[in-house]
């Protein structure tokens, strides 16, 4: 095993305040830290940290955006990417570094219910873009992760499909691990905080009492999420006869760290049942801003039971639930829709209950159940606790350690097989340029876009090369 040179690059920001891509990101870079050298570079935002700062895990951060990437990147060993990077970037691959891909979000499938208020024209640019970014980075990557094995078996079908999956690769591994294998989301090894009185949530949110039963949403609220069900369960649980009147739902932040604005339809959708139904600041609270990072263990503590729900859709399918492995690591009991890989599991340990997708009174009853007998809470918490070890970034991250301690390349060429392609973030059809042209030249199109997802940012980022792009001239990438 010798020293590798590895930069981990984020389309995310990162920070004190931090969503699922950057933390992953973070993670990546702190369990590979001890046996290499280590940068973290994030190209929307990032504070210049070396590795002995405060707060930066003995690895260095920096800021990669605009042209400060290519400084970062050379004479780099491995590179480990995710996103959009390598579409916005496509000379990282040029640089003869082993290329690792995180493709652990599925993001073309998050943009169907992203964009679906988008208009034809503008989900046909969002998609395209989508999977332009997977395909320039299925075809140079070496090696690559995913969160699960039922991701895993999506992405073999894109590689199939681009010819990664070919005699080459399958005489290297016969498994095709070499190929691409399962890093899920993970928890810190350090133990979760204890409780605190008083907390951050009891005491500390006007509105929620010291003795209070605390339902907590630890995530973003995006449009393939269902909170309007679960708001309608708790409204459901604490009116009318037997109303469990100190149940109160936290929604734990509600403005993305990487997005100027994401104020999503479902979001908005939830805050209006609320305050339809009266509850709105006095049993469900949507809490603004975001909880930084190293202050999300508080807020866990705080609460009684982890709770998420989403509808049923091909995004759920193929989802990880990034934050709800938070629950696992503060010991929460959760409950959750069915549907994706974290229900599966939620449902083999017995860590809580799974119910059906936007089935209101069956989520009000398995949370009633909970609230009302401690020892069932007790007894799910210490399903969870005994399960989260397994789910330790030192422990998912296993292939990607095994990689870095002795990289190869990919079989049939991966990095190096050919360019990126002088087009890079938008394509060589003629036909598919004129439509960014399109988008492009409307301002009214161009703010209404991505206005509901977190695609608005990188619509920003990425609308500033399609002048460029536009007027290369039309050929052929050249192959090798």
């Amino acid at each position: 095993m010798s020293r590798q040179r590895i930069l981990v690059v984020t389309d995310d920001a990162v920070g004190e305040r931090m969503a699922g891509p950057a933390i992953r990101a973070w993670n990546i870079a702190a369990v590979l830290t001890p046996e290499h050298d280590v940068c973290l570079a994030s190209t929307l935002r990032a504070p210049d940290l070396g590795p002995d700062a405060a707060g930066a895990a003995g690895f260095e951060v920096r800021d990669g955006s605009g042209e400060r990437l290519r400084a970062l990147a050379a004479g780099r060993d491995v590179l480990v990417l995710q996103g959009f990077t390598l579409r916005s970037h496509p000379w990282l691959a040029g640089l003869g570094a082993h290329v690792v891909v995180d493709l652990y979000d599925p993001i073309h499938l998050e943009m169907l219910e992203g964009g679906a208020d988008a208009t034809p024209a503008q989900q046909t640019f969002m998609l395209s873009g989508g999977l332009d970014a997977l395909r320039i980075q299925m075809e140079r990557g070496d090696f690559f992760l995913c969160a699960s094995e039922r991701q895993r078996d999506l992405w073999l079908g894109h590689l199939s499909a681009l010819g990664r999956v070919n005699f080459a690769a399958y005489r290297q591994d016969v498994t095709l691990r070499k190929l691409i294998d399962v890093a899920p989301f993970g928890v810190p090894d350090d133990p979760a905080p204890r409780r605190a009185v008083p907390g951050p949530l009891r005491g500390g949110l006007p509105g929620v009492g010291a003795e209070d039963r605390v339902l907590l949403w630890a995530g973003g609220v995006y449009n393939w999420f269902d909170p309007v069900t679960l708001v309608d369960a708790v409204g459901d649980l604490t009116t009318g006869p037997d109303a469990l009147t100190d149940v109160r739902l936290v929604f734990m932040g509600t403005k993305h760290p990487s997005v100027e604005d994401l104020s999503t339809v479902v979001l908005r959708q939830a805050v209006d049942r609320a305050a339809e139904r009266g509850l709105l600041d006095r049993v469900v609270f949507f809490r603004e801003g975001w909880v930084p990072y190293a202050e999300r263990g508080r807020f866990l503590a705080d609460a009684d039971i982890g709770v998420s729900t989403h509808f049923l859709h091909v995004e759920t399918a193929y989802s990880f639930r990034t934050r709800m492995l938070d629950y696992l690591w503060a010991g929460l009991p959760i409950v959750c829709s069915d549907g994706d890989e974290f229900a599966r599991l939620v449902a083999a340990r017995d860590l809580g209950a799974v119910v059906p997708t936007e089935d209101r009174a069956a989520l009000a009853v398995v949370l009633r159940g909970l609230l009302v007998d401690p020892a069932a809470r007790a007894r799910a918490a210490a399903r969870v606790r005994a399960v989260a070890p397994e789910y330790h970034w030192s422990v998912v991250l296993a292939p990607l350690v095994a990689y870095c301690r002795d990289p190869w390349r990919a079989a049939d060429g991966g990095a190096h097989r050919r360019p990126a392609g002088r087009f890079g973030a938008f394509g060589a059809r003629l036909d598919t340029r004129i439509d960014h042209l399109k988008i492009y030249a409307d301002p009214a199109a161009r703010r209404r876009l991505f206005v509901d997802g977190r695609w608005k940012v990188i619509l920003r980022r990425e609308l500033g090369k399609v002048g460029a792009a536009l007027t290369r001239p039309l050929r052929r990438p050249s192959r090798r």
